[in-house]
C-alpha cells in the first residue's frame, strides 16, 4: 500500500523550490553577445550587403533573439518549480488536517487494539 508522510512532501517541496533558485541563477548566466561583434567582418558569399549592413550582425541578432526565448524558457520552468514547490505545500497541510480529522475521530469498538 502506498503511504504518504506531509514530512517527506514538505522536503520534497524544498527542493524542488531549490530548483526554482537554480533556473533563476542560470538565465543571469545566459547573457548573449555583450561587447563587440564577435563575429567580425563575416560575408556571405552570394549576398551583397547593402551600405552599412554587416552580415555578421544578423548572427548577433539571432543569438539574441535565442537568449531572449531562453529567458523565457528559464522563467517559465521558474515559475512552474515555485508552484510545484506551493502544491506539495498545501498537500502536505491538507494530509496533516485529515490525519488530525481521522485521528479524533477514530474510535475501537471491538478491543482489538488492546494490549
Amino acid at each position: 500500500m502506498l503511504q504518504s508522510d506531509p514530512e517527506s512532501m514538505e522536503r520534497v517541496a524544498g527542493k524542488v523550490e531549490v530548483l526554482h533558485d537554480h533556473f533563476k541563477d542560470s538565465k543571469q548566466k545566459m547573457v548573449g553577445v555583450a561587447g563587440p561583434n564577435p563575429f567580425g567582418e563575416i560575408k556571405h558569399p552570394d549576398h551583397v550587403p547593402a551600405p552599412g549592413e554587416h552580415p555578421s550582425e544578423h548572427a548577433v541578432n539571432t543569438l539574441q533573439t535565442y537568449r531572449d526565448r531562453m529567458h523565457g524558457e528559464f522563467d517559465a520552468a521558474a515559475d512552474l518549480m515555485k508552484s510545484t514547490g506551493g502544491a506539495l505545500r498545501e498537500a502536505a497541510r491538507a494530509m496533516r488536517g485529515t490525519d488530525d480529522a481521522a485521528a479524533d475521530s477514530l474510535t475501537v469498538k471491538d478491543g482489538s487494539l488492546d494490549l
